[in-house]
């Protein structure tokens, strides 16, 4: 019984360090008020920048296609994707991670602007994180913006992938 309450414990301090979820609802992963702007087909994404390497997490074999979990390494971009055998232009996004300013146009937070602005872009959601330590979620996708000297570094994406 102690070691569970010394685990709970140690969980609660470690999930307050890293900041709580705040439920938006219009948080979405592409498109919308916070989502990335991504091609609309998912063959396009290989063509936004050199890519720097590709991996395959996972292959699902249904009937009559295959679900494939890939991740895509761009420089400053690393995205996680599902492409479909018998639907290639279909784009689902399970993660995306974005560290540099060139990536700037795909997002409504801007990797080097001051803190203030991305957390305007947040409005009354953002009133109590001045730092946006704070994870802001839907029931499906969630934002991280990470600041380090009133800057924004960089932008997380996690999105609902069935």
């Amino acid at each position: 019984m102690n070691h569970v309450l010394a685990a709970l414990a140690a969980f609660s301090i470690c999930f307050n360090a890293f900041g709580q979820s705040v439920l938006v609802e219009a948080v979405h992963c592409i498109d919308g008020r916070f989502g990335m702007k991504l091609p609309k087909d998912a063959r396009e994404i290989r063509t936004m920048a050199p890519l720097i390497r590709e991996t395959v997490s996972e292959v699902e074999r249904w009937e009559g296609y295959t679900a494939t979990r890939r991740i895509l390494y761009f420089d400053g971009l690393e995205l996680g994707i599902v492409d479909f055998s018998n639907d290639p232009s279909r784009l689902m996004l399970t993660y995306a991670e974005v560290s540099s300013p060139r990536w700037n146009r795909l997002l409504p937070f801007k990797i080097r602007q001051p803190v203030s602005i991305a957390r305007h872009l947040f409005g009354d959601y953002a009133k109590n994180d001045p730092n946006l330590i704070e994870v802001y979620a839907s029931e499906s996708d969630s934002v991280q913006v990470h600041a380090s000297g009133g800057s924004v570094v960089s932008v997380s994406y996690r999105c609902y992938s069935g």
